[in-house]
């Protein structure tokens, strides 16, 4: 029996040699984690000195994002628009929007026609036969002609509240067909009336414009808008 151990000792050391030099021969690289499709990453450990960070001295960068707004609806705008509008008009204008060419003025004159007054209670405009007219100033509409029935022919009266006063504008000798309100209804300054024309007691195509305080006196027109509206 003791001669058979060195036998056996040298043939199983053989074996575990044959083993070690089995494993040893395989390279790391080949070595897979049961179940991975891939090959595996290994970092090397750092061998130089730890590093530390200094929360304290980081900065961090915000991130911009795009604003935005909620517009408003066209509704909302079409309705500042026109509120800046009406902010932006004068109280009181002339009935053009552009300077022209005048003819008899307020006060006495030789009588132009049969039947026409020798005192002009009024002030003639001349920018051209069919130029539309404005209101003045915000008002109401008191008598209106659509007819030429004479004296006025087609014609506007208008009732205004100025400067806390009772004012009444008239405009005359519009060309029939032109008139563009009724009575009762209320308009803004610079809203259209009607046209220049040659209806009533008129001797060519022009404006009789008149201004009526308390409703009822003629006084200057042209001194009046002046005074109000600025030069024409």
């Amino acid at each position: 029996m003791r001669t058979r151990r060195p036998a056996a000792f040298a043939f199983l050391s053989m074996v575990l040699a044959a083993l070690l030099t089995t494993v040893l021969a395989i390279p790391a690289q080949a070595v897979e984690r049961e179940g991975s499709s891939g090959p595996s990453l290994i970092a090397a450990a750092s061998t130089g000195p730890a590093q530390s960070l200094d929360a304290g001295n980081v900065l961090v960068a915000a991130i911009a994002r795009d604003g935005y707004s909620v517009g408003q609806t066209p509704a909302a705008v079409a309705s500042a628009v026109a509120s800046a509008a009406a902010a932006a008009r004068p109280a009181v204008q002339w009935p053009f929007p552009m300077a022209v060419r005048l003819s008899d003025r307020f006060g006495p004159r030789d009588s132009p026609c049969a039947g026409c007054s020798s005192f002009h209670k009024g002030l003639d405009l001349l920018p051209g036969e069919g130029t539309p007219v404005h209101a003045i100033a915000d008002g109401v509409v008191r008598e209106v002609s659509a007819y030429d029935d004479g004296g006025l022919g087609v014609h506007v009266v208008l009732d205004h509240t100025i400067d806390g006063r009772l004012v009444s504008s008239v405009y005359a000798h519009f060309q029939e067909g032109s008139l563009a309100v009724a009575v009762g209804q209320a308009v803004s300054v610079g809203d259209q009336l009607g046209a220049v024309g040659n209806t009533g007691q008129s001797t060519g195509p022009h404006l009789h414009f008149e201004i009526l305080l308390d409703g009822v006196t003629p006084t200057d027109p042209f001194a009046w808008l002046t005074d109000r509206a600025g030069p024409q």
